[in-house]
Formats: structure tokens, C-alpha cells, sequence
């Protein structure tokens, strides 16, 4: 398992491998470049209109497109959404969004990295978040922590669209390395159904899945089922099924196991600690050859504890 160290320095070489590799893929800001396809102009004719009949209504409403390129859906979105901010990470690219689509006076451009730490986005303030070919340049616990803070930007209700390339590569492009990750789908599917969060109330909220389907004009034009896109619903957890979240995804994970064994102990993860469990063990009275049910068991060291206690016996 690697250190929390080694996982920042991977972070960082997995985000400067991404750049490199997008600024030589962008020298020429044209759709083609985008779509790294030849046939990129006249895929873009059919994908398109899919890609935006396919959104939920965004009439009016707030939009945030991460990943956002030259602006082929900013300028789309613009013409419908009450507002959307164009974010993107290498800087020539959202300049040019900006050129193209900076007279829709309802859209803002940002360069950011949507894995940033210092990215600053305001908590239930978007009614969809859009993607389109994002997370595919990105590790997969950079996608796991970016699914996270995406459930905090939207609004409860609000939608979160993103498309990507599964299983292999679609675009006809050169590329003397390419560091994308084609995954299979049942990643990203598993990634948004386990993602939840709390707000400052302890509401907690969870997405939907609402549809899953491929993108129609690349199985038309290319015989090519593996452009894969999703939609999913920030929506509020029941009690019980959020608290049941919190416990699989966040009290026992390993950070949160280890803040547990500061406090109470090496192996506990409640109070009590060795003393109090050894005076209980030894109330059972346990014989050799006795067999034991441990219900709720924790990380085990109250288990190790009675087989240690029976262990003794047995020897004498």
C-alpha cells in the first residue's frame, strides 16, 4: 500500500503526465484536436444535438461544464442555462472558449484543475454539472474525491451529466503516449452510487442513477459501443440508508480506523479498550472447545482477546 506521500507525489505526476499531454494535443485549438478524430467535424454534427437532447432541462439554470475545452457545448448551453461557468485546465484552450463564446453575457470561464485542492466552488449552488470526456484524465481516487465535491456544488434535485470512452480508444488521432484510462463502465456506475455527503445540518444526500445508455452516432459511424454517458440525481438519503453510508464509506474507512485506535487503543474501534475487555471475557467464563458468535466485531482485537483467553486454558 503505498504511503500518503507516495500518493501525493502520484497525484501530482498523474496531473503533470495529463497537462503534458493535453498542451500537445491543443497546439491547434480545432474541434478535430478536441475530439483527437480526423472525422471529428462530421461526428460533431450528429454527437452534438444527441449529447444536448439527451440533458435534463437546464432552462434558466445554473450550469457548471468542467473539462469545458474550446466551448463546443459552452456556446450550446449558453443559449438555454440562466448561467454557466466554463472551467478547464490548460489556459490556450478555455481562451479560446472565451473568444468564441465570451458574448453570451450569461457564461463565465475559469482555468482550473478540477482536482485542485484551491478550487473554490460555492456548496448547492448548480442545477447541472455537465461533462463531456473528463474523467477519463483523471486517476481513480482523483475521480472518486471529484464525485464527492461535485454531490456538494449541486442543488438537491440537480443533475450531474459526463460521458466517457470506456474499454479502448475511439479518436483516430497520433499519439506518441496516452496516458487515458479506458475503464470498464461498471467503475464510474460503482464510483457515483457509493458517493455521498453531508451538509452543515447533517442532512445526508446521495445520486440516483436516472439513465446509462451509449452515445447513438458513434455505434452509427463507427460500429463503437464504448462511448458511454450517465445521468444522476442529487437526491436526500433516507435516515437510515444515509447513516448506513456513513458507516460503509466513511467512519470505517482506514483514515477513519485509525483516528479510532488513537483514541481507544490499538485494534478498538469504541470505548472500553484492553482492560475493560479483558474483565468481560473473563466473565464468560469461556471452556475450550466452546464455540463463539462475535457480533459486530470491530477491526477483531475483542476476538483475539477470547481466543488468546481459550488458548490459555486449553495449554493450562
Amino acid at each position: 500500500m503505498s504511503s500518503p506521500a507516495n500518493a501525493v507525489v502520484n497525484g501530482e505526476e498523474e496531473r503533470e503526465v495529463q497537462k503534458i499531454y493535453w498542451i500537445e494535443h491543443s497546439k491547434e485549438l480545432t474541434v478535430e484536436a478536441m475530439m483527437l478524430d480526423s472525422h471529428a467535424s462530421e461526428l460533431d454534427k450528429q454527437e452534438r444535438p444527441e449529447v444536448l437532447s439527451l440533458l435534463p432541462p437546464y432552462k434558466g439554470k445554473s450550469v457548471l461544464e468542467l473539462g469545458a475545452g474550446i466551448g463546443r457545448f459552452t456556446g450550446e448551453l449558453a443559449k438555454e442555462a440562466g448561467h454557466v461557468l466554463a472551467l478547464d485546465f490548460i489556459e490556450s484552450v478555455i481562451e479560446k472558449n472565451e473568444s468564441l463564446n465570451g458574448h453570451y453575457k450569461n457564461t463565465s470561464f475559469m482555468c482550473a484543475d478540477v482536482t485542485s485542492p484551491d478550487l473554490s466552488i460555492e456548496s448547492d449552488s448548480f442545477d447541472l454539472i455537465f461533462s463531456n470526456w473528463l474523467l477519463m484524465y483523471l486517476s481513480d481516487k482523483e475521480v472518486e474525491k471529484l464525485v464527492e465535491r461535485m454531490v456538494k456544488w449541486l442543488k438537491v434535485g440537480a443533475y450531474i451529466f459526463f460521458r466517457e470512452s470506456c474499454f479502448h480508444q475511439s479518436g483516430d488521432s497520433k499519439r506518441k503516449i496516452n496516458p487515458t484510462h479506458y475503464r470498464e463502465p461498471s467503475f464510474y456506475t460503482k464510483a457515483f452510487k457509493g458517493c455521498h455527503a453531508y451538509d452543515v445540518k447533517g442532512n445526508s444526500f446521495e445520486l440516483s442513477l436516472i439513465t446509462c445508455k451509449c452515445i447513438a452516432a458513434y455505434v452509427k459511424n463507427k460500429k463503437n459501443q464504448n462511448q458511454i454517458c450517465w445521468i444522476w440525481q442529487k437526491i436526500k438519503s433516507d435516515n437510515d440508508r444515509g447513516f448506513q453510508l456513513f458507516l460503509d464509506n466513511v467512519q470505517y474507512k482506514s483514515s477513519g480506523i485509525l483516528r479510532y485506535e488513537r483514541v481507544f487503543g490499538d485494534g478498538f474501534v469504541s470505548t472500553g479498550g484492553i482492560e475493560t475487555t479483558k474483565e468481560f471475557v473473563a466473565k464468560l467464563d469461556l471452556k475450550p472447545g466452546q464455540k463463539v458468535l462475535d457480533v459486530g466485531c470491530g477491526i477483531g482485537e475483542v476476538t483475539f482477546i477470547w481466543l488468546r483467553t481459550l488458548m490459555s486454558k486449553w495449554l493450562g
